[in-house]
């Protein structure tokens, strides 16, 4: 079934990028990552602008977030002092990476920018998660270090005091990566509240959440805004796969001890990164990506551009609490049967 997406203005097999957001889902919820590191570069792959494959991966994740960011809020899960700093610099680290596509997508250097960002990003990150799991195998308890309990401008939080120059690196940092890789960050907030400000594994997750929801609608915005990088029908298509393949992933994970989780994961990372590099060393001509007017989703892009925006982040938000009360119905039905096996 082949469609011609109305923003990428690109070919694509419907049932084939659903059975890919399906099994990417199943991958993220079994190893507790966002999939947009395993699924960007295969999109890209695909034809698919690399503009559009940033802003659209965003966009699909705000829906995916909701119900996990009420779910820890109404359990107090959330540190939202901590969450709320994380967000505003997040804003502005986020604001650069959308200023940087922008200026790139102009001179046609999009596309060798974000196989570059994603190459050396997950080789770092594989290989922290590779040696982390091997030297911390019995270790579940993180303390930061000495010479960041020791920065000043300090302010308390829920576990103590801490350094706001912490949730300031953070934000910057991962408000940036998920604007110039479409990822919502928490890949690099989790461990770095865990690592860095002493956090445990739950609350980290919940402040990740939390910032992401906020994050992932203002980058869908800006990029949809101001690059024309977002395609809603892409987006939906997406959510969908990846929101059900994360229900049976997030069982199998239960299944599967942690250790050789966080291996596979990072092995997983390792081969990505890889796959980034080929086809960042393939990649000779420049990506020139200009929004062609043809269909009703494009004029009101080019015509209307603040009200398609805010239609991607309201849709995003409806569909993807619609989903995410499907698939928690679903996931507990498989979860009752998995139990009474057990």
């Amino acid at each position: 079934m082949e469609i011609l997406l109305p923003i990428a203005h690109t070919e694509i097999n419907v049932i084939e990028v659903l059975i890919l957001g399906i099994v990417v889902g199943v991958l993220s919820g079994m190893l507790g990552i966002g999939g947009g590191i395993i699924l960007n570069p295969i999109l890209i792959k695909m034809g698919i602008p690399s503009v559009v494959v940033v802003g659209t991966s965003i966009s699909q994740m705000i829906g995916a977030s909701l119900s996990g960011f009420l779910n820890y809020l109404k359990a107090g899960k959330v540190d939202t002092k901590m969450g709320k700093y994380v967000v505003i610099y997040g804003v502005i680290g986020g604001f650069i990476g959308v200023l940087l596509i922008n200026y790139l997508k102009q001179s046609g250097d999009v596309k060798r920018f974000i196989l570059l960002v994603y190459t050396v990003y997950l080789f770092l990150l594989g290989s922290f998660i590779f040696y982390e799991s091997f030297k911390n195998k019995e270790k579940h308890e993180h303390k930061a270090p000495e010479f960041i309990k020791n920065l000043p401008l300090k302010k308390d939080f829920n576990v103590g005091q801490v350094s706001l120059i912490v949730p300031a690196g953070i934000g910057l940092l991962s408000g940036f990566l998920a604007a110039v890789m479409g990822i919502g960050g928490g890949n690099l907030v989790v461990p770095a509240l865990m690592y860095l400000a002493g956090y445990d594994v739950v609350s980290a997750i919940a402040i990740s959440v939390f910032q992401m929801v906020f994050i992932t609608s203002f980058l869908s915005f800006l990029h949809s805004y101001f690059n024309h990088g977002v395609d809603i029908i892409l987006g939906l298509i997406l959510l969908i796969g990846s929101s059900f393949g994360a229900v049976f992933g997030s069982i199998l994970g239960q299944k599967i001890n942690r250790f050789y989780l966080k291996v596979f994961l990072a092995v997983l990372m390792l081969i990505v990164a890889a796959y980034s590099l080929k086809q960042f060393l393939s990649t000779k001509q420049k990506e020139i990506f200009n929004l062609v007017s043809d269909n009703f989703f494009a004029n009101l892009l080019t015509n209307y551009p603040l009200v398609y925006s805010i239609l991607v982040i309201v849709i995003s938000l409806i569909v993807g609490y619609i989903i995410s009360i499907i698939t928690m119905r679903v996931k507990d039905h498989f979860m009752k049967k998995f139990l009474n096996k057990s």
